[in-house]
């Protein structure tokens, strides 16, 4: 088996091996603050401050198009040497987006890219398509069947740079809180990262098509217990876009509906 199949193969996998180590570490020191009448209270009520892990799901609510690329702030001028297929992340790679029930992420300043080394600035590559943006809506409820977790934040991306007529590339890939409401007792943060070896060329060294997945951690505490999770999002430079892991309330995704993994995984020869 030749290494770019080994690379892609395992790249299929991140999301249940690179996510589940990645991105638990990024709320390892979220370690929330509870005040005394909160601790009284769950001490007294303890179906109030328990999450019913059955009721946590993230719904897409909205898809559409910005209407600009203001969020991708002004250009740089780029590096001497431009290699298509050598893709990298030139911007964020970790972000907090919710702190303790308070926003933190802003869509100026946090955002990855999966563009070819030499590239500094989007505007360095052309035929840019219009910016995509997600909804999404997380919601929990306790074991009294009341909502305490009622989060929206925003999947963005814009897809489809070129540089010189060559490969089709990725910026602005980001997360960022749209509203956060939760309940008295609870704390909910949220974190993203996109790891450099999620970062690939799944098109031909010619012409490159750039792939990213996006891992966003999830926590919500109580004084008597904290639950977390993980959800991930892989994104193309073509702008394909798929749910890949995650308590989603659409129909999970299997492997072989997987656009980068479906021609590697159930049909090797045609790759060559």
């Amino acid at each position: 088996m030749s290494n770019k199949v080994i690379t892609a193969l395992l790249t299929v996998f991140l999301f249940s091996s690179v996510t589940a180590a990645y991105t638990q570490d990024l709320l390892k020191n979220d370690k929330p603050i509870f005040k005394i009448s909160e601790v009284k209270d769950a001490i007294t009520n303890p179906s109030y401050h328990t999450i019913n892990p059955a009721s946590i799901k993230i719904t897409r609510v909205e898809i559409k198009e910005e209407k600009d690329f203001a969020y991708l702030g002004p250009g740089r001028p780029r590096g001497a040497f431009v290699i298509l297929d050598q893709i990298i992340n030139i911007f964020t790679k970790v972000w907090t987006i919710v702190q303790q029930n308070a926003p933190v992420a802003s869509i100026n300043t946090t955002y990855a890219a999966a563009m070819p080394q030499g590239i500094t600035a989007w505007n360095q590559l052309a035929e840019w398509r219009k910016p995509k943006t997600y909804l999404y809506g997380f919601y929990a409820e306790n074991l009294y069947g009341a909502k305490t977790v009622d989060v929206k934040y925003k999947v963005i991306y814009t897809a489809g740079g070129k540089y010189r007529g060559k490969g089709q590339y990725l910026t602005g890939v980001t997360i960022i809180p749209a509203g956060v409401d939760v309940s008295w007792g609870y704390r909910f943060s949220l974190a993203a990262a996109v790891p450099d070896s999620t970062i690939t060329n799944v098109g031909t060294s010619k012409d490159p098509l750039a792939a990213m997945q996006v891992k966003l951690d999830w926590k919500i505490s109580t004084a008597l217990k904290a639950s977390n999770g993980t959800s991930v999002y892989y994104i193309q430079g073509d702008g394909y876009y798929e749910e890949i892991a995650g308590p989603f309330t659409t129909k999970p995704v299997e492997i072989k509906d997987i656009k980068s993994a479906g021609p590697l995984l159930l049909n090797p020869a045609e790759i060559f």
